[in-house]
């Protein structure tokens, strides 16, 4: 794998007296897109919380591109260059599609290059482009996840989280929504997408980790891991952390 951008090491998290991960280490290759797959409640989104400062590790670490982060709250990760497609989009429905865009840059100040930006999402992502005055609310699931990751990607993140991507959406959005996961990858953004759908996933990321009740029980390249007979048991395995 090549230079890790974002590193977590023997984290150890609970909700209360619940422990969700136990001694979970990965880490994101700079440049790769990396699939974190499990089933329901095995500690996918919490690993999320985790990288972007919204939930606290009782103990292990959090690195971004060397520096520390765990502890940070989450605007000084974000500011750091690590973008957030959340699960469920979770767009600002009465704002119209540019507004959303734009709050996705609200901690940049350099307005000549936010306007090049939204340019440059509208070639991305043409469907947002035809919705450019409309209020978010009205647009389908696949467009609002186009949305999403479009106003993620205004924040200029050098790291873009995605949780649960593909949830939801017809086959053909979602055909469409790895396509241009594929693409802002080659653009130069490293990707960290967690998915229930291990095939989906695999077919675009260069590595995967699978997380059974808060525990990694495989890891390898991605097309290592779609041929091996265990990822399914594995995946679908385990039923105790959210």
């Amino acid at each position: 794998m090549s230079e890790a951008l974002l590193r977590l090491d023997r984290v150890n998290t609970f909700y209360g007296p619940v422990q969700v991960h136990f001694d979970l280490s990965l880490q994101v290759g700079r440049g790769r897109i990396v699939s974190l797959l499990g089933g329901n409640a095995s500690g996918k989104s919490t690993t999320m919380k985790i990288i972007l400062g919204l939930l606290a590790p009782r103990s292990g670490t959090v690195e971004f591109d060397g520096a520390r982060i765990d502890g940070w709250p989450t605007h000084r990760v974000i500011r750091a260059g690590i973008g957030s497609v959340p699960e469920a989009r979770r767009i600002f429905p009465l704002m119209s599609v540019r507004e959303n865009l734009l709050m996705g840059a609200y901690g940049r100040a350099d307005r000549k290059a936010v306007g090049e930006d939204l340019e440059r999402m509208l070639t991305l992502f043409p469907r947002v482009a035809e919705r450019i005055n409309q209020r978010a609310g009205v647009l389908s699931g696949g467009e609002q996840q186009m949305l999403a990751m479009a106003r993620a990607l205004m924040g200029r993140p050098r790291l873009i989280l995605m949780d649960e991507p593909t949830m939801g959406l017809s086959p053909l959005f979602v055909d469409r929504v790895l396509e241009l996961i594929a693409e802002i990858n080659r653009q130069g953004v490293t990707v960290f997408m967690v998915e229930q759908n291990a095939n989906l996933a695999l077919q675009i990321a260069h590595e995967g980790y699978v997380l059974q009740t808060g525990r990694i029980v495989l890891q390898g390249a991605a097309a290592l891991l779609r041929g091996d007979p265990r990822i399914r048991e594995a995946y679908l395995g385990g039923a105790a952390a959210a």
